[in-house]
């Protein structure tokens, strides 16, 4: 690969993972944002994930899961409901913070991506 395209990707690249942060609600970690993305998916698709099926779609510790999934709770950015037919399983839904932050991630990428390479 050429070295001009190389470094052309790479910066890309960055800025991309830039475009990312108001998705990233506790700094670097991807773990908040796949669990935000996970939840959205599944909620948009009528199919809402129980707090178990997300253990079981990330490839993270359950500790980790757990731990970003209560502060999602705590900070506003994800709603644990519990179904009234079974009071134990409780599903995931995305508030109005994640379509937010989720549509500036969008608006930014895009404008990455409309910028010319150098």
């Amino acid at each position: 690969m050429e070295r001009q395209t190389m470094l052309a990707d790479a910066d890309l690249t960055a800025k991309l993972r830039e475009s990312i942060s108001p998705a990233l609600p506790y700094g670097a970690s991807l773990i908040a944002l796949d669990i935000l993305v996970a939840v959205t998916r599944a909620s948009n698709a009528q199919t809402p994930l129980s707090v178990k099926q997300l253990l079981a779609t990330l490839p993270y510790s359950v500790t980790g899961v757990r731990y970003n999934l209560s502060q999602l709770v705590a900070d506003g950015w994800l709603i644990k409901s519990r179904r009234a037919d079974d009071r134990r399983l409780v599903r995931l839904f995305p508030t109005e913070r994640v379509a937010e932050a989720f549509a500036e991630v969008r608006r930014e990428c895009e404008s990455q991506l409309r910028v010319p390479p150098d």
